[in-house]
């Protein structure tokens, strides 16, 4: 199975992030947009490709081991294109803050332990809250020029993805309960859409 390790977001997090896109996708008359359920929200840590059981049952260990007392909380820095060049992405862009990058190097360590191969690429913490059905096409309606959230995480999941009728979907292969972390900053500044995406 083709499989990849993500953090779930917090409930209050997801929803918060939904009542965005729904907005957003409301703006979106031209349908260059392919957008997310919000129940499929996540923080990707780590792409690996296809598993096996016996691989699968080795990595489960390894990160149970690797996780156990750790939590993660960062912000939500701004909605922007992805990537900034050759966009393929609508994102909610996350700071990323000590507890995200810790865990992020932890679950890369459980995956070197467990001697998989997993994707190289750079860690830039982003929710996708849609993707762009053509890399010809933009997205035409209005982007909140400010918006800040604090955002915890419940757990981190190791995920199947396969492709369903409606794009993308992804079925829960294990869950590793994360530490609930006291986040200081509760300030949520609401979205700003003044300004034409």
């Amino acid at each position: 199975m083709r499989c990849f390790i993500a953090l779930s977001l917090s409930e209050d997090a997801r929803d918060t992030l939904g009542d965005v896109a729904a907005k957003m996708a409301y703006q979106d008359k031209s349908n260059a947009v392919r957008w997310v359920d919000q129940e499929n929200f996540h923080v990707t840590l780590g792409f690996l490709g296809e598993l096996g059981e016996e691989e699968i049952e080795r990595l489960a260990d390894e990160l149970d081991t690797s996780l156990s007392s750790f939590g993660a909380e960062t912000v939500v820095s701004g909605i922007s294109p992805f990537p900034e060049t050759k966009p393929k992405l609508i994102a909610a862009m996350l700071n990323p803050s000590d507890s995200l990058s810790d865990i992020h190097q932890q679950t890369l360590a459980a995956i070197n332990t467990a001697q998989l191969a997993y994707d190289k690429r750079r860690f830039l913490p982003h929710v996708t809250l849609g993707r762009l059905r053509h890399s010809r096409n933009r997205y035409s309606g209005s982007i909140p020029l400010t918006f800040t959230l604090p955002i915890e995480f419940d757990e981190v999941v190791l995920y199947e993805s396969h492709l369903g009728t409606n794009g993308a979907e992804y079925d829960p292969v294990f869950r590793y309960p994360l530490e609930f972390m006291d986040y200081e900053n509760d300030e949520y500044d609401q979205p700003d859409y003044s300004s034409e995406g």
